[in-house]
């Protein structure tokens, strides 16, 4: 009779185990599935992280863990008020006494709170990393068909090489319109990037979360060949 992955892993076979780890990528699910915690930081203070707007002192996460969503999250220290932080909206830019996940996958206080000492626990976002160069065209850079059609997850960052306005670019919430000036975003489709006019790109790489191959609950209901 055959079993799903999720009972090789039940069953625990020390033989298949090793295989067992491979196949769900067990670095990538301690790092994305498994909620992350994050003690006594003391987030960048604000303009130190280009990808987030200069109001924001920001924790800045890896490119393959960045913040989906968050549990809770405690301050001990700044300027700001003390005790249990507010939840802000996704994307949102947080108020006094607030925490966001900015759209870029950080996790952001306003800079006027001044946090030296937070706790913050969240749930990362699973997915592989890619590297886009490509050219901007009307102040549209296109992803390759390649890239959508695995599913952009989100923008992490991005810089222009080339244009009027070289160098890294504020991450916005993906939406419609132009942004504005040292500001970008993904339209709602995430299939292309948008750069303000004022800027002049014609050139620009990307950073990109996209799902992961390894879809880990898929592959827990799969069939294993494991013994």
């Amino acid at each position: 009779m055959s079993e799903s992955l999720k009972q090789t892993f039940d069953r625990s076979p020390p033989n298949a185990l090793p295989d067992a780890f491979r196949i769900i990528r067990l670095g990538q699910t301690l790092a994305s599935d498994v909620k992350q915690t994050i003690r006594k930081a003391n987030p960048d203070v604000a303009g130190g992280n280009p990808s987030n707007l200069a109001t924001l002192d920001v924790l800045d996460l890896p490119d393959d863990a960045k913040a989906m969503s968050i549990v809770r999250a405690y301050a001990r220290a700044g300027a700001g008020g003390l005790g249990e932080f507010v939840i802000a909206a996704p994307n949102a830019t947080p108020a006094a006494g607030q925490v966001a996940v900015a759209p870029n996958g950080d996790i952001v206080f306003l800079a006027a709170d001044a946090y030296t000492n937070v706790d913050v626990e969240f749930l990362a976002a699973r997915g592989d990393v890619l590297e886009v160069t490509g050219q901007v065209v009307a102040n549209v850079m296109t992803l390759p068909a390649a890239v959508t059609a695995r599913g952009v997850v989100m923008l992490t960052s991005i810089s222009s090489s080339v244009g009027g306005a070289p160098g890294p670019k504020v991450v916005l919430a993906p939406g419609a319109g132009a942004p504005a000036a040292g500001q970008c975003r993904l339209n709602s489709a995430k299939s292309t990037i948008s750069f303000a006019g004022a800027d002049a790109i014609t050139k620009a790489t990307a950073r990109l979360v996209v799902v992961a191959e390894a879809d880990l609950t898929s592959l827990l209901g799969s069939e294993s060949a494991l013994v």
